[in-house]
Protein backbone atom coordinates (compact mmCIF):
# COMPACT_ATOMS: atom_id res chain seq x y z
CA UNK A 1 0.00 0.00 0.00
CA UNK A 2 1.32 3.43 -1.15
CA UNK A 3 1.55 6.49 1.60
CA UNK A 4 0.27 9.52 -0.02
CA UNK A 5 2.25 12.54 0.96
CA UNK A 6 0.00 15.25 2.74
CA UNK A 7 1.33 18.36 1.30
CA UNK A 8 1.33 21.46 3.29
CA UNK A 9 2.73 24.48 1.65
CA UNK A 10 2.02 26.06 -1.96
CA UNK A 11 3.59 24.99 -4.69
CA UNK A 12 6.10 26.90 -6.50
CA UNK A 13 2.92 27.33 -9.62
CA UNK A 14 0.26 28.60 -7.12
CA UNK A 15 2.93 31.18 -5.86
CA UNK A 16 4.00 32.47 -9.16
CA UNK A 17 0.14 32.92 -10.27
CA UNK A 18 -0.72 34.70 -7.31
CA UNK A 19 2.18 37.16 -7.30
CA UNK A 20 1.19 37.96 -11.04
CA UNK A 21 -2.54 38.48 -9.92
CA UNK A 22 -1.01 41.57 -7.45
CA UNK A 23 1.07 42.51 -9.91
CA UNK A 24 -2.00 43.20 -12.55
CA UNK A 25 -3.90 44.34 -9.64
CA UNK A 26 -1.42 46.79 -8.62
CA UNK A 27 -0.72 48.36 -11.98
CA UNK A 28 -4.41 49.56 -12.69
CA UNK A 29 -4.93 50.60 -9.60
CA UNK A 30 -1.68 53.04 -10.82
CA UNK A 31 -2.86 54.05 -13.90
CA UNK A 32 -6.50 55.16 -12.00
CA UNK A 33 -4.48 57.09 -9.68
CA UNK A 34 -2.76 58.70 -12.01
CA UNK A 35 -5.65 59.15 -13.98
CA UNK A 36 -7.18 60.91 -10.72
CA UNK A 37 -4.36 63.17 -10.12
CA UNK A 38 -4.61 64.87 -13.52
CA UNK A 39 -8.22 65.47 -13.64
CA UNK A 40 -7.67 67.19 -9.68
CA UNK A 41 -4.91 69.70 -11.23
CA UNK A 42 -7.17 70.05 -13.85
CA UNK A 43 -10.26 70.84 -11.67
CA UNK A 44 -7.59 72.91 -9.40
CA UNK A 45 -6.88 75.07 -12.69
CA UNK A 46 -10.38 75.20 -13.69
CA UNK A 47 -11.02 76.56 -10.55
CA UNK A 48 -8.26 79.63 -10.65
CA UNK A 49 -9.50 80.78 -13.55
CA UNK A 50 -13.11 80.87 -12.58
CA UNK A 51 -11.61 83.18 -9.86
CA UNK A 52 -10.11 85.22 -12.36
CA UNK A 53 -12.98 85.49 -14.72
CA UNK A 54 -15.70 87.83 -12.07
CA UNK A 55 -12.29 90.58 -11.92
CA UNK A 56 -12.10 90.33 -15.77
CA UNK A 57 -16.03 90.70 -16.54
CA UNK A 58 -15.98 94.18 -13.96
CA UNK A 59 -12.98 95.13 -15.79
CA UNK A 60 -14.42 95.20 -19.26
CA UNK A 61 -17.60 96.05 -17.75
CA UNK A 62 -16.11 99.51 -16.33
CA UNK A 63 -14.51 100.22 -19.61
CA UNK A 64 -10.57 98.95 -18.99
CA UNK A 65 -9.25 96.09 -20.64
CA UNK A 66 -7.48 92.98 -19.38
CA UNK A 67 -3.71 92.72 -19.33
CA UNK A 68 -1.79 89.73 -19.35
CA UNK A 69 0.44 88.62 -16.34
CA UNK A 70 3.72 89.37 -16.07
CA UNK A 71 4.75 85.79 -16.11
CA UNK A 72 2.43 82.94 -17.85
CA UNK A 73 2.80 80.54 -14.94
CA UNK A 74 3.79 82.95 -11.58
CA UNK A 75 1.36 85.19 -12.67
CA UNK A 76 1.82 88.36 -11.03
CA UNK A 77 0.78 91.97 -12.37
CA UNK A 78 -3.38 93.60 -12.49
CA UNK A 79 -5.08 91.71 -14.39
CA UNK A 80 -6.82 95.07 -14.95
CA UNK A 81 -5.60 98.32 -16.78
CA UNK A 82 -8.03 100.50 -14.31
CA UNK A 83 -6.27 101.58 -10.85
CA UNK A 84 -9.58 100.75 -8.81
CA UNK A 85 -9.26 96.81 -9.55
CA UNK A 86 -6.49 96.01 -7.92
CA UNK A 87 -6.55 92.13 -7.80
CA UNK A 88 -3.54 90.15 -9.48
CA UNK A 89 -2.89 86.99 -11.34
CA UNK A 90 -2.42 84.25 -9.14
CA UNK A 91 0.29 81.55 -9.75
CA UNK A 92 -0.04 78.92 -11.72
CA UNK A 93 3.28 77.06 -10.14
CA UNK A 94 1.53 75.76 -7.27
CA UNK A 95 -0.16 73.35 -9.64
CA UNK A 96 2.50 71.07 -9.21
CA UNK A 97 3.75 68.49 -12.02
CA UNK A 98 1.98 70.42 -14.52
CA UNK A 99 3.81 73.15 -16.52
CA UNK A 100 0.43 75.12 -17.23
CA UNK A 101 0.29 78.65 -18.55
CA UNK A 102 -1.72 81.43 -18.81
CA UNK A 103 -2.89 82.17 -22.81
CA UNK A 104 -4.90 85.69 -22.52
CA UNK A 105 -5.83 86.39 -26.05
CA UNK A 106 -8.75 89.41 -25.54
CA UNK A 107 -10.37 90.81 -22.94
CA UNK A 108 -13.48 88.13 -23.88
CA UNK A 109 -11.55 85.20 -23.18
CA UNK A 110 -9.09 83.85 -21.29
CA UNK A 111 -7.91 80.34 -20.95
CA UNK A 112 -4.62 77.90 -19.37
CA UNK A 113 -2.84 75.07 -20.75
CA UNK A 114 0.73 73.72 -22.08
CA UNK A 115 1.19 76.36 -24.32
CA UNK A 116 0.00 75.71 -27.36
CA UNK A 117 -3.08 73.64 -26.06
CA UNK A 118 -5.51 75.27 -23.65
CA UNK A 119 -6.96 73.25 -21.37
CA UNK A 120 -9.32 75.44 -19.24
CA UNK A 121 -10.96 77.97 -21.33
CA UNK A 122 -13.15 80.95 -20.18
CA UNK A 123 -15.50 83.34 -21.55
CA UNK A 124 -15.65 87.10 -19.45
CA UNK A 125 -18.90 87.17 -20.73
CA UNK A 126 -20.67 84.55 -19.28
CA UNK A 127 -18.77 84.17 -16.83
CA UNK A 128 -18.14 80.27 -17.57
CA UNK A 129 -15.27 78.71 -17.59
CA UNK A 130 -15.15 74.76 -19.22
CA UNK A 131 -12.01 72.14 -19.28
CA UNK A 132 -11.29 71.65 -23.11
Amino acid sequence: MKKQKISKGFTLVELLVVIAIIGILAGIVVVSLRSAQDRSKKASLQSTLASIVPVASMCVNDGGSVQGPTSNTTGGGPICDLTDIAEEWPSLAGITGMNYRYMVTNDTTISAGDGTNAVVTCTVATNSCVLN
